[in-house]
């Protein structure tokens, strides 16, 4: 189906825009996100860190499937809009049951799984009842209605039957996409600037959160330490967006608008699904180091903090490369920079932060990073305005 035939889209050769609505919806998304990373802050376990990634997965999933829909009904259609308002409470379900999300209530965030899935369904549901639809009537039924019922049903089976449940139902969602029996068929009806726009846009607020975290924390903890902590942490996250919108935001849209023509669902796929997971999985890891090193500057980072601060650091990187990668870039642009993150991030950062107290480390953090993003862009900014 073109795009000048999808109810609510803009005409052919009119980009879709993203709406005030989409990101009050994204709003609440990474209210879900940082609540989840929550129990980051401190000296995390090994078992934290995978609680996390297990409990924002899905999560993230049924954000991007909602983000899938909006785009091809259109932000203009009203049963989108008002999709995303049924939604929203799904994932406050989540977000409010993560702390104890693999143990007393796992069954509620269950049912905020089950909820949101549940959301989108009756719009593809419809589409797909109508004759020449972008789906067949079995793929909503099989990608919406019967993972919802999983997560649903997993909420009254106790002990691991529940986590069996939720591993097939996640399961089911990926394996359907990725061969093409999910919502992939639509990949093709998609408005490519709406997709930028909305992962960039994500990203954008993301990184605002962290800020967010570093200046309430410090609002908690007072003194000239811990302003310092703050600040280095800002600075940090700066260089990290600066990296995002240099390394992997030029060529997006070019890329996935060759994407979309030539039907490589792949790559639309890894570009707004699979990779801003892991970026953005590193971020909210990061977000909850600068916390810890905020309440508690003057002393050296616990292990797990440590590594939340490295780990995040380089799963940004890692994804920020993958992505650049995706876009279009050579292997060999890659090579000028991806290697030198993590010899300074885990090489030297790491090192350094078993000595360091722990606003000292944050600083390192953001000198290391920052003095990586300069050397290494340097030479295309002399190009980009005629220096020598």
């Amino acid at each position: 189906m073109s795009n000048a035939t999808r109810p609510g889209a803009a005409p052919r050769g009119q980009e879709t825009r993203a709406n005030w609505f989409e990101l009050f919806f994204d709003l609440v998304f990474v209210a879900t996100l940082y609540v989840m990373a929550h129990e980051l802050r401190g000296d995390p376990s090994p078992a934290d860190f995978g609680a996390f990634l297990v409990l924002f997965f899905p999560a993230w999933w049924g954000w991007v499937n909602l983000m899938m829909t909006v785009n091809v009904f259109g932000p203009a259609n009203p049963r989108a809009l008002a999709m995303l308002v049924a939604a929203m409470p799904g994932f406050g379900l989540m977000a409010a049951a993560s702390p104890e999300g693999l143990g007393d209530r796992a069954w509620a965030y269950a049912l905020g799984a089950a909820w949101v899935r549940l959301a989108y369904l009756p719009l593809w549901w419809g589409r797909a009842r109508n004759s020449g639809a972008l789906l067949s009537p079995w793929q909503p039924l099989l990608y919406g209605l019967l993972p919802g019922m999983l997560w649903a049903v997993s909420a009254a089976v106790p002990g691991a039957g529940r986590f069996v449940l939720w591993a097939v139902a996640v399961g089911l969602e990926l394996l359907l996409l990725t061969t093409g029996g999910g919502l992939s068929g639509a990949f093709g009806a998609m408005s490519v600037g709406h997709l930028v726009e909305r992962v960039g846009l994500f990203v954008v607020i993301a990184l605002g959160e962290s800020v967010l975290t570093t200046v309430t924390t410090l609002a908690d903890s007072f003194t000239l330490a811990s302003g310092t902590a703050a600040l280095a942490g800002f600075a940090t996250v700066t260089v990290l967006a600066g990296n995002y919108y240099l390394r992997s935001s030029p060529g997006a849209a070019r890329i996935l608008d060759l994407a979309e023509r030539t039907q490589a669902a792949g790559t639309i796929r890894d570009s707004v699904m699979f990779l801003p997971f892991l970026l953005l999985s590193g971020v909210a890891v990061l977000a909850a180091a600068l916390g810890t090193t905020v309440t508690e500057p003057q002393d050296t980072l616990p292990p797990g903090a440590l590594w939340a601060l490295c780990g995040g650091l380089l799963a940004f990187h890692t994804a920020n490369a993958a992505l650049f990668l995706r876009h279009g870039h050579e292997p060999r642009a890659l090579a000028s920079w991806y290697p030198l993150c993590l010899v300074l991030n885990l090489g030297v950062l790491y090192p350094v932060g078993l000595v360091l107290p722990a606003w000292a480390t944050v600083a390192a953090a953001a000198l290391l990073n920052g003095g990586q993003l300069w050397f290494t862009a340097r030479p295309r900014w002399k190009r980009r305005h005629g220096r020598p």
